[in-house]
């Protein structure tokens, strides 16, 4: 009896450690900025660049409710950051959004910041962004991102958030670019959990 008793406890005790193992995967990784902590909740390959685009968000916030958000996006076939920071920034200019950009050609990398605001329906959105451009360590550009977005019910309101924007942005700008750039995940993410393919296992053993 008393053997058949350990046996089945250490089933139990061994498939609760599996079951604990499993969970484990989904601790996604988590980075702080300007005091906030933000958690990896969603990450997909971009059909466009062929690069994964990781989104980190803040506490209780997803992909449609977001208010603050850290992006890193990879560009593979992107050589030269700067090149790349000055393609999107003719390409925003060109579209009516005016974009700034400062180069640091010593280091190669890039700063780029505006503003974008979507007046077609309500509510109308007002949007920051600030990026960063990098030589990726594996191969192209990384471009770090933070965006603040504001959701707005009236037109008056708009004004309110860029002024707004004009207190708090050269101190996010520069707390950005001193931000160090993650690692890029080059796995699929779906409201902070694994959409775990074959061939995954080992990459998400290495995260954790």
């Amino acid at each position: 009896m008393r053997k058949l008793f350990l046996i089945t406890f250490l089933s139990i005790l061994f498939t609760a450690g599996l079951a604990f193992a499993k969970s484990d995967k989904n601790i996604m990784p988590v980075l702080k900025f300007a005091g906030t902590k933000y958690t990896l909740m969603y990450s997909a390959e971009s059909k466009e660049t062929g690069g994964y685009i990781n989104e980190y968000y803040k506490a209780h916030q997803t992909y449609t409710s977001w208010t603050e958000l850290i992006g890193v996006h990879h560009y593979p076939t992107a050589f030269y950051p700067l090149e790349h920071a000055q393609e999107f920034a003719d390409y925003l200019n060109e579209s009516g959004v005016p974009a700034s950009l400062e180069t640091d050609e010593k280091n190669n990398e890039a700063m780029m910041y505006f503003v974008v605001v979507d007046r077609h329906k309500l509510p109308i959105i007002v949007e920051f962004n600030i990026f960063k451009y990098v030589k990726s360590p594996v191969c192209g550009t990384v471009g770090l991102q933070y965006a603040r977005r504001y959701r707005l019910n009236s037109p008056l309101e708009i004004d309110k958030a860029k002024k707004e924007i004009l207190k708090i942005g050269l101190k996010y700008i520069k707390r950005l670019d001193k931000l160090k750039v993650p690692e890029v995940i080059n796995l699929n993410i779906d409201n902070g959990k694994y959409s775990l393919k074959e061939g995954c296992n080992n990459e998400i053993e290495n995260l954790n």
